[in-house]
């Protein structure tokens, strides 16, 4: 059963809530972060050397021992990005509960405070698009209010676009600027789709 509300302006907002500890997605992107920065920093040292091997002056125990440096400072930061993750997840009660808007124009995604509940979101969501009864300029402000950490992705500037179906995201990728959008399976085929449909300058993947 789907889980988006539509308002009269057209917006589709939906709610969408994961544990921490078992859900993979949040995790992988914070190790690919972590892994690509080490990388760049690994190249740099070994650049290092090139004047050497140039040369004719690079010796193996030049080799082995940026090897070695390099081998301890990616466990050490895989080391701290673990125990980042893991300070972060404690700190959010150990799930993650996020609000999404979408319209013709873009996406935002905001994250919600730890106490929010999906259901008291998707409830409240209902109000605001005038589906059940209540005050909805009210709640609508509640939610809204509530929400911090937003992000918004421009469909004129996205470039790319990435699906997992199995881990329930679509990446949506500015030059600048990457958002993850997490929907539930039974909503997956259509925010794709409309994703899709509306980044003219984009490549779609998944």
């Amino acid at each position: 059963m789907t889980s988006i509300v539509r308002d009269e302006q057209g917006t589709y907002r939906w709610a969408f809530e994961f544990n921490l500890w078992t859900n993979p997605i949040i995790l992988l992107t914070v190790l690919k972060a972590f892994t690509i920065a080490t990388l760049v920093v690994v190249a740099f040292m070994f650049a290092l050397l090139i004047p050497d091997l140039m040369g004719g002056t690079l010796y193996a125990w030049q080799v082995s021992g940026t090897a070695q440096t390099c081998l301890v400072m990616l466990a050490v930061m895989l080391g701290l990005a673990l125990l980042g993750y893991a300070v972060y997840t404690l700190m959010n009660g150990g799930k993650y509960c996020v609000l999404f808007e979408m319209d013709e124009h873009g996406i935002t995604h905001r994250q919600l405070p730890r106490q929010v509940e999906k259901a008291q979101v998707v409830s409240a969501l209902n109000v605001l698009a005038g589906l059940a009864s209540g005050n909805p300029s009210q709640v609508g402000a509640g939610i809204l209010t509530a929400a911090h950490d937003s992000s918004h992705s421009s469909f004129e500037a996205v470039r790319s676009i990435e699906g997992s179906r199995r881990l329930q995201v679509i990446k949506v990728n500015e030059p600048l600027m990457k958002n993850q959008v997490y929907v539930e399976p039974a909503d997956y085929d259509f925010v794709l789709g409309f994703i899709a449909a509306h980044c003219p300058n984009a490549t779609v993947k998944g």
